[in-house]
């Protein structure tokens, strides 16, 4: 006992040396290599209180916390050719951080995971700034500052008051008055600019364009669903006011269906994905507040489903960009005779993020679609549509891409490497697993 307390003190003190003093990337890649099998042997249920006062380990946390250690895996792996740059310790001193403040977001059992809900911002920032492609990072870098402040400065507000009325920041002891709208909506709010919800959704497109492909993968596949576990943890405040959460509901709606005939207009790679993001977060916004447990289920599936292929997508955008020097559409064309094997894989995720079999995101559509159909009828229309322009934006993605003649300006490409095939795979296994064992979500 004394052998392994020794030798996991050892470790950790190795790993902040090395970090903090920055003498390797590779530290911190074993850590998460080592650490990594040991949230495996947690022991957590799907019942809410199987927690203490100050961690909560529940099914819903788990997930996020797996998700988030295998998405940074593969965002500092597919980003180290920052490693040859002039300031590369800074970069992964960032990651680091912004790791560290998820981890501790999903696992917190009060109010004081929106410390680490706020904190993640700043190595977000710093990483779309630092390390972004353009100019207009700066301009994005603001989108993202100013829309998160605006949205959570409320929310600080909201967690006062409750403190104070409530004698408590945990979660399982909060209550709040019916007439107490306005603080219901300060609560909600914060976590629909995060997911984003339609409407206030402008910072995502831009952070996204602007980013680095690591900041672009780490954005669409964790940060993102810090919004939709925030709503999660606050859904014994928010089923009070159902009729309001009608009017979130309809937004998301209307905003899917929008961002969906967006992403047709659009001539970015990135810029297609992001926007491809916005329509399926309006699902998730949808299913998290209609409190059924299809859709509650179906948004969960949904999260983890779109953290894997939307992080991959941005992969593929990334290596057409190193080859080609553009991500325009218009320039990225024929690819599929000079790289056939690549455009198979982007068949594979476009497919995966239209809900095709065998995908994680064709069983979370159907649950998200029984939750909601059985709510009320009508969205069946709406969610038909939906579905439809899903598959649109996606063939519209995959056909301009790998079909037509190559782009004459365009004299040199490299050839597809090892890691990009092992790291687009890592994307794809997870998706297709949790397809095949879908009794690990009951």
């Amino acid at each position: 006992m004394t052998y392994q307390y020794f030798s996991n003190s050892f470790f950790f003190f190795v790993l902040f040396f090395g970090v903090l003093n920055m003498s390797s990337w590779w530290v911190f890649l074993f850590f998460l290599m080592y650490i990594y099998p040991f949230l495996h042997c947690m022991n957590f249920s799907l019942g809410f209180f199987s927690k203490n006062y100050y961690i909560c380990l529940d099914f819903f946390s788990f997930l996020m916390l797996i998700l988030t250690f295998w998405v940074v895996f593969l965002s500092i792996i597919s980003s180290l050719m920052i490693k040859n740059l002039k300031f590369s310790y800074s970069f992964i001193l960032m990651f680091f951080s912004l790791f560290i403040f998820l981890l501790t977001f999903f696992i917190v059992n009060n109010f004081f995971f929106f410390f680490f809900f706020e904190s993640s911002l700043i190595p977000t920032l710093a990483i779309i700034v630092g390390w972004g492609n353009k100019v207009e990072r700066i301009k994005s870098g603001y989108y993202l500052f100013f829309y998160t402040l605006f949205a959570s400065m409320p929310l600080l507000l909201s967690l006062f008051f409750l403190k104070k009325t409530n004698f408590s920041l945990s979660f399982s002891f909060f209550e709040i008055n019916k007439a107490l709208v306005l603080v219901y909506i300060f609560l909600v709010f914060s976590f629909l600019v995060k997911m984003p919800m339609f409407l206030v959704h402008s910072w995502l497109p831009k952070a996204h364009v602007e980013a680095p492909l690591s900041g672009s993968m780490i954005l669409a596949g964790v940060l993102l669903k810090m919004g939709g576990y925030g709503l999660y943890r606050l859904f014994s405040l928010y089923k009070m006011f159902l009729s309001y959460n009608l009017v979130w509901t309809y937004i998301s709606i209307w905003g899917g269906l929008v961002s969906s005939m967006i992403c047709l207009r659009q001539v970015d790679l990135k810029s297609i994905i992001a926007y491809s993001s916005v329509s399926h977060m309006s699902l998730v916004i949808i299913g998290l507040l209609l409190f059924s447990f299809s859709s509650l289920l179906g948004s969960l599936m949904l999260m983890v489903a779109h953290g894997l292929c939307s992080s991959g997508l941005f992969f593929l955008a990334n290596v057409l960009y190193e080859r080609s020097g553009s991500r325009s559409i218009f320039l990225n064309k024929g690819l599929m005779s000079m790289f056939p094997s690549l455009s198979i894989w982007r068949f594979i995720f476009c497919s995966i993020n239209m809900a095709c079999p065998p995908s994680l995101n064709l069983i979370s559509e159907i649950f998200l679609l029984n939750g909601l159909v059985s709510w009320s009828f009508l969205f069946v229309f709406f969610l038909m549509i939906l579905s439809f322009l899903g598959g649109v934006y996606n063939l519209f993605l995959f056909s301009f891409c790998n079909h037509g003649s190559i782009f004459s300006s365009i004299f040199f490409f490299n050839s597809c490497y090892l890691i990009e095939y092992y790291i687009l795979f890592m994307h794809f296994f997870p998706i297709f697993m949790f397809f095949l064992k879908l009794d690990f979500f009951f």
